[in-house]
C-alpha cells in the first residue's frame, strides 16, 4: 500500500471516497445478511491489515488503557457498518444513502459536543431542513422507512468515530488505530451473533460472495479506512466529512448503472434527497461564515 504522504492528500481523499462509494453496491451484491456480512468483512480486513502491518514492521504494542479505549470505539465502528448494511438489506442503496447523507450535519453537531466547543444556532436551523427532507422522502416512500432510519443511525455512528479518530491520530499510528478498532468491531458483531444464538451458525460466503467480500475487505476497508485515519494528520476531520458528501452521490450513480430500475425512486424521493443534499453541502459554508470556524 502506498502511503498517503507520497501522493497529493486531496487526491488520496477522493480515492478513499470513491472506494467507499462502491461499498453499498458490494453490500447489495453480497447475498449475506447484514450481521454475517459485517462479520466476514471485519475478519478478512483484520487478516489483511495484520499481514500488512507485519510486513511494514509496525508494532501493535499498546497499553491496556489505550487498548480498551480503541476497542470501545471499535464497537461504534461495528455498529456503524451493521446499521449501514442493514439499511441496504431492508430497502435499497438509494434509500440507505439518503439517510446516510445526514452524516455532515451530525458531525457538525457532535464535534462541538465531543470536543467541547460552543453550540452554533445554525445547527438547529439545518436540523429542521434535514428533518423536512427526510419527511418528504418518507411521505412518498413509506415502505422504506426502516432503510431511512438505519441509514441515519449509520450516519450518527459514522460521524462519531470520524470525529474522534481525528483526536486519536495525534497519539497513535493509523494502522494501530484501525487494527484495534476493527478488533473491537468484530467482538461487537460476535456478541450480537451470540445474543441471537447465531454465532455457531454463521453462514460461510459462497464463491461469488467471497470475491465481493475480499474486494470490500481489502480495498474498501483495510486500505480506505487506514488511509482515512492517516489523512487526518493533514486534513481536519470536518473537511474530510464535508468531502465525504460525495460518497452517497457515487453510491447512487454506481447502483443506478449496475441495478437499473430497482434503484429508481419516485419524484418525491428525489425532491427530498435534493433538500438533503442542499443542506449537507451548504451547511459547512454557512457555518464557516457565521460561526467563524
Amino acid at each position: 500500500m502506498t502511503e498517503p504522504k507520497a501522493i497529493n492528500k486531496y487526491v488520496i481523499l477522493h480515492i478513499i471516497i470513491l472506494l467507499w462509494g462502491f461499498t453499498p453496491v458490494l453490500g447489495k451484491l453480497i447475498s449475506l445478511q447484514a450481521l454475517d456480512l459485517v462479520f466476514w468483512r471485519l475478519s478478512f480486513s483484520l487478516l489483511s491489515l495484520y499481514a500488512y502491518l507485519k510486513f511494514k514492521g509496525v508494532s501493535l504494542t499498546i497499553s491496556i488503557k489505550d487498548l480498551l479505549h480503541l476497542l470501545v470505539w471499535g464497537a461504534v465502528v461495528g455498529l456503524h457498518w451493521y446499521f449501514f448494511y442493514h439499511a441496504i438489506k431492508v430497502s435499497n442503496v438509494s434509500i440507505a444513502l439518503a439517510g446516510f447523507s445526514t452524516i455532515t450535519l451530525f458531525a457538525s453537531v457532535l464535534q462541538p459536543i465531543m470536543l467541547k466547543k460552543k453550540f452554533f444556532w445554525g445547527d438547529a436551523l439545518y436540523g429542521l431542513i434535514i428533518v423536512a427532507g427526510l419527511l418528504i422522502i418518507l411521505q412518498f416512500e413509506k415502505f422504506y422507512a426502516a432503510g431511512i432510519i438505519f441509514g441515519i443511525l449509520a450516519a450518527i455512528t459514522g460521524a462519531m468515530f470520524g470525529i474522534y479518530n481525528g483526536k486519536l491520530i495525534q497519539n497513535h499510528e493509523a494502522g494501530k488505530i484501525t487494527f484495534y478498532e476493527f478488533l473491537g468491531a468484530l467482538f461487537t458483531i460476535a456478541i450480537f451473533q451470540a445474543f441471537l444464538g447465531e454465532l455457531t451458525n454463521i453462514r460461510f460466503p459462497e464463491y461469488s460472495d467471497l470475491v465481493y467480500l475480499l474486494i470490500l475487505s481489502i480495498f474498501c476497508t483495510t486500505l480506505a479506512f487506514t488511509w482515512s485515519v492517516e489523512i487526518l494528520k493533514k486534513i481536519d476531520p470536518l473537511t474530510v466529512i464535508i468531502t465525504n458528501n460525495l460518497e452517497p452521490i457515487y453510491g447512487v450513480v454506481f447502483s443506478l448503472i449496475l441495478f437499473g430500475e430497482s434503484e429508481m425512486m419516485s419524484g418525491g424521493f428525489y425532491a427530498g434527497a435534493a433538500m438533503l443534499l442542499f443542506a449537507v453541502f451548504t451547511y459547512p459554508f454557512f457555518k464557516r461564515k457565521f460561526y467563524k470556524i
